[in-house]
């Protein structure tokens, strides 16, 4: 009984071929009635749309036979595109290609789909003379049951001399696009090889950026950095799907989350772009009610995602997907809009960046849907147009962090002024002159110190109160200023004092530099008031040949030394400069 059957199957399988092959023969009788066959000695370097029928299913799948009757009737209809177009949600679609080997010997041809999201292929190679080759694959099978390994959908046939036909039938709920190449296996690896470089410059400059901003990240600890790099990430996650290559790499033995990759990314991606742009524009406290429905928008569009997945609408989610990018593109040209007008001056490469991204993403889409023509320039817009967007976004990046570090340098010089005099402070003291003190230890060179104090400063602010004080602390500023030179510095110590270190000062020129300062400043004439008052200073001067000990020392002893001046009657320097 088991033999029987199995004789039964046997024939019935043998009658449906031979079937197919007498159908097969009619095809290419009436292949002249159709679009012009291609002719595979003129080998084709261009999508060969033009050379293709096509018709769409209407509420009954077809097979084969129902396709080639179908074709028989005339319902096939020719095309004037190299590229087929038919936008998200289409029906399941029949393609015709008529062929014709002129040659004596059979031709190895690969016939390439470079669309790497199409559901289901059904490929059927009809040559007369011999049953059909059929092939079936699509992003429902493992990327391991692929009749050629490589992120397209690519088949090999030995056309055999004369007329030929290829059937293929797809079906896919996202956009169909069907670039099909038919050419020598040659001629199909040195496209894949050009498609490679330019994939390996495109991904070589994401990670690049991306791996420099995490190591600005690493060392600054700002989070815009990181952010920038998840959505340098998510770009390049989302660009491989779309491309084929993440289920060629990353996940090929889940073809159950193949079908959803592009959903779920295409909205990650502008998503991680919004959460950066909120971070980096600072919309949090600048524009709160727009970053308020930034945030919205992302949770609402997240919950329309969800519910679309599970609910399997393929086609549903897809639109809410590109429609979240179209939001997102022309909110991110709206928030740098908007930051330029607030005073955010790196906002300008920000706003340049997302005019470049909203026109590549906007061309790719419409190419893909089938809104406009396709091109090759059209499908890969989103490209350029992140590449664009990546460099300039990283060139506002670091126009962002120089306006931040002359702010941090900015406010350091202030910390480290006097407010009143606009000379440096104590602090300010220490840190410019500890690596003088230190190379004059190391090189055994002279150092010195002066301290300098106004004479009876209370009784000024007594009788002509704070304000005038002030005033009279500036002017004995100024008057240092102009005392000393370049290379000392010079620093308000605190009240009415003031400090002078002299690197590479031996002990006779400051002696006779302090001198020279207390005499300018004692001719210093003051309006107080409406009152002419002449100031005094007392200084106090110490000095080393061989620096050892500590700067404080030295300090402390020219401190000893101002206080013996103002104890020996004030307005002098000691100790006493001595004349030859």
């Amino acid at each position: 009984m088991y033999f029987l059957c199995i004789g039964v199957f046997h024939s019935a399988r043998i009658m449906h071929m031979k079937s197919l092959f007498a159908i097969s023969l009619l095809i290419l009788w009436q292949a002249s009635a159709g679009a012009v066959a291609l002719d595979l000695a003129e080998q084709k370097t261009i999508p060969i749309g033009i050379h293709t029928e096509f018709l769409q299913e209407t509420d009954t799948a077809l097979g084969l036979k129902e396709a080639m009757a179908a074709y028989r009737e005339g319902r096939f209809q020719g095309s004037d595109n190299d590229i087929l177009t038919f936008g998200v949600g289409s029906r399941p679609l029949w393609l015709r290609i008529p062929i014709h080997n002129p040659l004596h010997i059979p031709l190895r041809q690969r016939l390439a789909i470079e669309t790497s999201w199409l559901d289901y292929i059904d490929v059927y190679f009809i040559d007369s003379g011999r049953p059909p080759e059929v092939f079936h694959t699509g992003d429902r099978y493992g990327f391991a049951e692929r009749p050629l390994t490589g992120r397209f959908f690519a088949f090999d046939h030995h056309f055999l001399p004369g007329d030929a036909a290829i059937f293929i039938r797809v079906e896919t709920p996202d956009p169909m696009v069907l670039p099909i190449y038919l050419s020598s296996v040659e001629a199909y690896s040195v496209r894949e090889q050009d498609g490679g470089y330019l994939y390996g410059f495109l991904y070589g400059l994401i990670v690049a950026l991306l791996g420099y901003n995490l190591m600005l990240f690493l060392s600054l600890r700002a989070w815009r950095y990181f952010y920038f790099a998840i959505y340098l990430g998510m770009f390049l996650v989302m660009n491989m799907s779309y491309t084929g290559h993440a289920y060629m790499w990353l996940w090929p033995t889940l073809p159950a989350w193949q079908l959803w990759a592009n959903h779920v990314l295409i909205l990650l991606f502008p998503m991680t772009g919004l959460i950066f742009a909120t971070i980096f524009l600072n919309t949090k406290s600048s524009l709160p009610l727009l970053h308020k429905a930034v945030i919205t928008a992302c949770i609402v569009f997240s919950v329309l995602e969800s519910l679309a997945i599970l609910a399997q609408a393929q086609a549903v989610a897809l639109i809410v997907s590109f429609s979240f990018i179209f939001a997102f593109s022309l909110t991110m040209v709206y928030m740098g809009g908007v930051s330029i007008l607030n005073g955010n001056k790196s906002a300008k490469y920000f706003l340049i960046a997302s005019v470049a991204h909203v026109t590549g993403s906007s061309i790719t889409a419409m190419t893909t849907w089938g809104l406009i023509p396709y091109s090759i320039i059209g499908y890969h817009a989103i490209e350029i147009g992140m590449m664009l967007d990546a460099v300039l976004l990283a060139m506002a990046l670091a126009d962002q962090f120089r306006h931040v570090q002359e702010q941090r340098l900015r406010a350091e010089h202030l910390t480290m002024l006097d407010p009143l005099t606009g000379i440096n402070n104590r602090r300010a003291f220490y840190e410019l002159v500890s690596p003088l003190w230190n190379r004059a230890i190391d090189e055994q060179q002279d150092i010195s110190v002066i301290m300098l104090d106004i004479d009876k400063f209370k009784s000024i602010n007594d009788k002509y109160g704070h304000r005038q004080g002030d005033e009279v602390l500036s002017q004995v500023a100024q008057m240092l200023k102009e005392c000393m030179r370049t290379s000392d510095i010079i620093a308000r110590w605190g009240g009415e004092e003031f400090i002078v270190l002299l690197p590479m000062t031996p002990k006779p020129a400051v002696m006779v530099i302090a001198e020279r300062c207390r005499q300018r400043l004692s001719s210093l004439s003051l309006d107080l008031a409406g009152e002419k008052h002449n100031l005094t200073v007392s200084l106090g001067v110490a000095h080393t040949d061989q620096p050892r000990g500590s700067l404080d020392e030295l300090v402390e002893r020219a401190d000893v030394h101002l206080y013996e001046a103002k104890r020996k009657g004030r307005n002098r320097v000691y100790p006493a400069l001595e004349l030859a």
